[in-house]
């Protein structure tokens, strides 16, 4: 299994995360293939993401009651595409939240 919590700017304005982070994972060639809310966090966004035919499902989880987003991917569902997108994905959704305060 594989998370990666996403440090949020101080100060940074969420309004609007869900769009940021559907259009960087578009950007980043991925393709939502899930959208919805986990009872374990009410009132959260998580999403899946894919990379074209390849293996490998991405989750990704705004919870705006704590403040947190953070990228998993379960056990049996990671892949390497992960290894070079998860990184360049958490930069670009802090940076466009730094430029929305």
């Amino acid at each position: 299994m594989l998370e990666v919590a996403v440090a949020l700017p101080p100060r940074a304005s969420l309004a609007g995360i869900e769009k940021i982070v559907e259009a960087g994972c578009a950007r980043a060639g991925l393709r939502l293939t899930l959208k919805g809310t986990l009872a374990a966090y009410p009132g959260c966004v998580h999403w899946h993401f894919k990379r074209g035919l390849e293996r490998g499902a991405l989750e990704i989880t705004f919870w705006k009651t704590e403040q947190r987003l953070w990228f998993k991917a379960a056990a049996g569902r990671t892949a390497r595409w992960m290894d070079e997108a998860l990184p360049k994905l958490r930069r670009a959704i802090v940076k466009k939240l730094k430029s929305k305060r």
